[in-house]
């Protein structure tokens, strides 16, 4: 049991399904412990892991490559990250970083797109890897990647069960998980939720970064 909890975490997801084949029920964590049997410090490895994936999964959230506190940005157009632990042990003198190549940032304007930093191109090559290997799952009897970024502010989905008429958690934007058109409500949506028709789309290379 163990060893299929490691798995699950170890694809970036942060809840647990049944392990009996074709039950689609969510254990929560205490019933994970217990019947994994974990010791009290797999318990808390296992809670970070979770708390990591979750938190990674949206756009505006990223690790400090120095300490590893978790930051967040609240500009998507904007790549330039201060840490307030690393800015505060070096004495209130600013720690800054890009959130795509997680380098210390150069540029002489601390904003923008571009850290100054040698072969960073600018995107956030984070999620863009999440998106680039999900697998596959069967959604509703058709074949589509589990993970999908929202067309709207980039934030990370994963499919869980029931529909595919997804509600962004990060702007609230409504968007088919198959096609990715979206709508301001999920009654504006054009594809059906259970038996949708419209052509699934590829995997995403791109992302919005308009902020929620």
């Amino acid at each position: 049991m163990t060893d299929y909890c490691l798995s699950i975490l170890g694809q970036r997801k942060h809840v647990f399904p049944c392990p009996n084949l074709g039950c689609k029920t969510e254990w929560p964590f205490f019933v994970v412990a217990h019947v994994a049997n974990l010791t009290p410090q797999q318990r808390q490895e296992f809670e970070t892991l979770i708390q990591d994936n979750e938190t990674s999964k949206d756009p505006r959230n990223q690790r400090c490559p120095t300490c590893r506190t978790w930051c967040r940005r609240h500009d998507l157009n904007e790549n330039c990250v201060e840490c307030s632990v690393c800015t505060a042990k070096q004495g209130g003198r600013r720690f800054l970083y890009c959130c795509d190549c997680l380098r210390e940032w150069k540029a002489s304007i601390a904003g923008g797109r571009t850290c100054g930093n040698g072969g960073c191109g600018g995107t956030d090559s984070r999620r863009l890897d999440i998106l680039a290997s999900c697998p596959e799952k069967e959604i509703l009897r058709r074949l589509a990647p589990v993970v999908r970024g929202c067309p709207k502010c980039g934030t990370l989905l994963e499919y869980k069960d029931a529909c595919t008429q997804m509600c962004c958690t990060g702007c609230q934007h409504y968007f088919c998980f198959y096609c990715l058109k979206g709508a301001n409500t999920k009654a504006e949506l054009k594809c059906k939720p259970y038996d949708a028709t419209c052509t699934i789309a590829p995997r995403q290379t791109t992302l919005s970064s308009t902020s929620p």
